[in-house]
């Protein structure tokens, strides 16, 4: 790997290198509200490469609802393969069928046959699959974490998320408060292997294949402990950094996700 990322303009530098692409959601091909305004082209231009794209997404969701996402957003359903989320991956693994829920207010995360319940004695696990920021701080978490000793899954990695009140705490920075307090964390999504073992099977395993994302910490980090070549966008979580001073460093850097 390079100690220091090359920069490119758009995708068309480097898309022939490559057999298949993993490509982070949030950060990437919207900001939470909209597209980007290079998402659509970029994807279909690979989609006339046929370069098969799986999207990643640390979400707390499970994959059906991020693909309704994408398309309501304007991704046509041709142009990515399908959709992997950390709570699809969480699901799936999950023997727990009661379970004390951490999240956002009135969100649905499709975990059928787990019965949520408020009293944290009735639970055999906490689910850690979102944030209430702003609403509910990390000092709440704090207060709610007193004397708990249940095993928690975060579902979400991320520490930070885009809102309309700006970077707030994401589950990963819940989850961390919840193990510093002395807690048992699984953790599952980006960097973790098992997100990106299901996203290449996806995508037929390719032999080449390149993650894209806005995150050093969770994206270019999960992509090389895969194995995998990493491309940083300065957009979501890495707007305005300078790349030089992120860590890891990608292989590649854009400002923008365009061709």
């Amino acid at each position: 790997m390079p100690t220091e990322a090359r920069r490119i303009a758009g995708l068309h530098e480097i898309a022939s290198r490559f057999d298949g692409m993993l490509i982070d959601q949030f950060g990437v091909i919207h900001d939470g509200q909209k597209l980007y305004p290079g998402t659509a082209r970029a994807l279909a231009e690979l989609k006339a490469l046929g370069i098969p794209v799986a999207v990643m997404t640390n979400s707390g969701k499970r994959a059906e609802s991020n693909r309704r996402r994408l398309v309501k957003m304007g991704v046509p359903r041709e142009h990515f393969v399908d959709v992997v989320s950390s709570g699809e991956v969480a699901f799936r693994g999950l023997a727990a069928k009661r379970a004390l829920l951490i999240g956002k207010d009135g969100e649905h995360y499709g975990f059928d046959g787990v019965t949520f319940v408020s009293d944290p004695r009735d639970a055999e696990i906490i689910l850690i699959l979102g944030s209430n920021a702003p609403r509910t701080s990390l000092d709440d978490y704090r207060r709610l974490f007193s004397g708990l000793t249940l095993p928690a899954v975060c579902c979400n990695p991320d520490k930070l998320m885009l809102t309309r009140h700006g970077l707030m705490p994401a589950p990963g920075a819940i989850a961390a408060l919840y193990e510093e307090m002395g807690g048992s964390v699984t953790w599952i999504g980006k960097p973790h292997l098992p997100i990106y073992t299901e996203a290449a099977r996806l995508i037929g395993n390719p032999q080449r294949i390149l993650c894209i994302g806005d995150s050093a910490e969770h994206d270019v980090a999960g992509g090389r402990n895969a194995g995998l070549s990493t491309l940083l966008v300065l957009q979501g979580v890495a707007a305005g950094h300078d790349p030089a001073t992120l860590s890891p460093q990608p292989d590649y850097v854009m400002d923008a996700f365009q061709w």
